[in-house]
């Protein structure tokens, strides 16, 4: 709390899997200081959430930059379809007309709602590929634009006829 006072950071790094660390997390954000923390993927929840930003370790061991060429695929801590409530979730709480949202403002909103949310968690370097692999999501991306997203919709709904 002393480093915390003397104003001289912009923010902190906690590496734990405790839950004790919450409210020392809080606090310091409570000060609007960023927190990011780092731990294993048993991280209660809670503690997870009173971080700005929370990285798995396990990610961290798993990154490319530290396989070899030669190392065999590392199996995802989890698969893609656990990510597809969350990605829907946050979809649904973004607005837009016609349902396309940018990419980069969804992960955006999906790291403020989600702090432990990494598409490496899911065997994926990034975001896009994470998408592309539910096939739950209608790409777009123009030459030279930004990508954009949106829920595909249900088979049925398209061609419906209207009865009159």
């Amino acid at each position: 709390m002393d480093l915390l006072h003397s104003g001289r950071f912009d923010g902190f790094c906690l590496v734990s899997s405790d839950s004790d660390f919450t409210r020392l997390a809080a606090r310091i954000r409570e000060q609007g200081v960023d927190v990011f923390g780092f731990g294993e993927q048993k991280t209660p929840e809670s503690f997870r959430q009173a971080c700005r930003r929370f990285i798995y370790t396990e990610n961290l061991l798993r990154s490319p930059a530290n396989i070899p060429d030669t190392a065999p695929a590392a199996k995802p801590l989890q698969s893609s379809s656990a990510a597809l409530p969350v990605l829907k979730k946050v979809i649904g709480q973004m607005d837009s007309e016609d349902g396309w949202v940018l990419l980069g403002t969804f992960g955006k909103q999906l790291s403020n709602l989600f702090s432990d949310f990494d598409p490496r968690t899911y065997g994926f370097g990034k975001l896009s590929d994470l998408v592309r692999s539910t096939a739950e999501f209608e790409i777009e991306a123009p030459k030279g634009g930004a990508m954009r997203i949106r829920i595909r919709p249900a088979a049925g709904k398209k061609g419906k006829n209207k009865a009159a």
